[in-house]
């Protein structure tokens, strides 16, 4: 067992550590393993009290996770920043080949092209590899 997580399970959600203390732990958690911890590690109760979800507590922790459940503010944030940096790399308008999580995309925003919208991704960005004004 990880030092990070020597008594860690045992904490109680009230009052034990904050935001700010989980993350840490994550993100110590991590360092040691090298890999993505999951939340049968940790505290699950913690996670979704203070974040909401486990996916949130990753996010907000600066961890990719693998997959990504649930629905909130924080999710739609990282799924647009994904799809921008994404866009910066291709250099060009992403379509749903070119991303892995674009079923999840679709489903928050409606449709690719409002997910698009909401990342303030427009074709014409990319013509002729600059703004067309």
């Amino acid at each position: 067992m990880p030092e990070s997580t020597k008594g860690f399970n045992n904490w109680t959600v009230r009052g034990k550590y904050t935001r700010e203390t989980f993350i840490n732990e994550i993100k110590k958690r991590y360092e040691e393993t090298g890999s993505i911890p999951d939340q049968k590690s940790f505290h699950t109760h913690a996670a979704y009290y203070l974040f909401g979800s486990w996916t949130d507590a990753l996010i907000l922790a600066g961890i990719t996770p693998n997959e990504v459940k649930g629905d909130s503010p924080v999710i739609r944030q990282f799924l647009i920043q994904e799809i921008q940096k994404t866009a910066i790399s291709l250099n060009k308008v992403p379509n749903r080949i070119d991303y892995s999580r674009s079923q999840k995309a679709t489903s928050l925003f409606g449709s690719w092209d409002n997910f698009l919208k909401a990342a303030k991704i427009e074709y014409r960005l990319f013509i002729e590899e600059k703004e067309v004004k």
